[in-house]
């Protein structure tokens, strides 16, 4: 082959090398790129789709929530162990927090659906426990009203300074005490159940049974058709001492006051208190209210306390006859 041949064959061989390369330069996959700087913000992940139950299927109900719901007059409220400030209507309670009504005030307390206590005046309060199948509340001193509805939840009302306690799955029921063990429940509708000292005692609508102090519940009665107060007449309306005695007789187990002395009534319906009195006018007046929420005022006469000596003139004046 001649040398002009092989020259040809050279060149030819250089010029198609040359139009592959440019061909995938032109058309071949790209090189990577190279990342200069910051790399781009990556995106939040998608927020999960929305739960929906099943049709036909019921969402379990929301758990029971302790709440004031209504007021009047002074109410006051306590977290914990901490100090009384005054309430607001529609607020949320937890348990170990307190209620209370003033002299003149009534508050209601909602323990979740179809169950609700109403403190009457002079009333106080606490929540214990409360979950989807019991609600427990403890009333401190005072008189409540207790109503159930029939969902198949239970209301317990417990008495401070007792292990006595009330207890119904449907009905309204009343509870009174005076905080140190002496109680008494009426039932209205429905059955409550009364335990104490390992006792128990079941009553229907118009029946009612008290708890002494570490005994057993009375059987049951039926509740008197009205509420009675007859007073013992005072020692003396006018007096050294700073007390006097103050009795009487009303129906078993009522709340008595005098001033801010309590008692209540035993299963005679007797009670008894010694009141304090100041030096002057006492004005006292006695007010008592049964398990069933009636209550009757009396006044009773002044006690006048003079505590001072009798002037005595000692002086003798000479020169004249006795």
């Amino acid at each position: 082959m001649s040398r002009a041949i092989l020259a040809v064959l050279l060149l030819a061989g250089v010029v198609i090398g040359v139009a592959v390369a440019l061909s995938d330069e032109l058309f071949g996959d790209p090189p990577p790129s190279v990342v200069v700087g910051h790399p781009p913000p990556q995106l939040p992940p998608p927020a999960p789709a929305p739960v929906v139950a099943p049709v036909g299927v019921d969402t379990p109900p929301a758990p029971p929530e302790a709440m004031l719901v209504a007021l009047r007059g002074r109410v006051q409220v306590r977290r914990g162990e901490g100090a009384w400030v005054d309430a607001d209507v529609n607020i949320a309670l937890a348990a170990a927090d307190s209620v209370r009504a003033g002299r003149n005030a009534e508050a209601a307390v909602r323990l979740g659906n179809g169950v609700e206590v109403r403190l009457s005046p002079r009333s106080e309060l606490r929540v214990s426990e409360i979950n989807m199948a019991v609600s427990k509340v403890r009333l401190d001193e005072g008189h409540v009203v207790a109503s159930v509805g029939e969902g198949g939840r239970t209301l317990q009302v417990q008495a401070k300074g007792s292990d006595a306690a009330a207890e119904s799955r449907g009905g309204t029921f009343g509870v009174v005490t005076d905080g140190r063990g002496q109680l008494a429940v009426a039932a209205t509708t429905g059955s409550v159940k009364v335990t104490a000292q390992g006792a128990e005692v079941e009553i229907g609508a118009g029946q009612g049974t008290t708890v002494d102090p570490g005994k057993a519940p009375s059987a049951a009665t039926e509740v008197p058709s009205s509420l009675f107060l007859k007073l013992g007449a005072l020692a003396a309306t006018q007096t050294n001492q700073t007390s006097t005695t103050v009795q009487g007789k009303t129906s078993p187990g009522a709340l008595v006051r005098v001033g801010d002395q309590v008692a209540t009534s035993d299963a005679r319906g007797n009670f008894s208190m010694r009141v304090p009195l100041k030096d002057g006018k006492n004005e006292l007046a006695v007010e008592v209210v049964d398990a069933s929420g009636r209550r009757e005022d009396q006044r009773l006469p002044a006690v006048i306390v003079d505590r001072e000596k009798p002037k005595i003139d000692a002086a003798v004046q000479w020169g004249r006859p006795n």
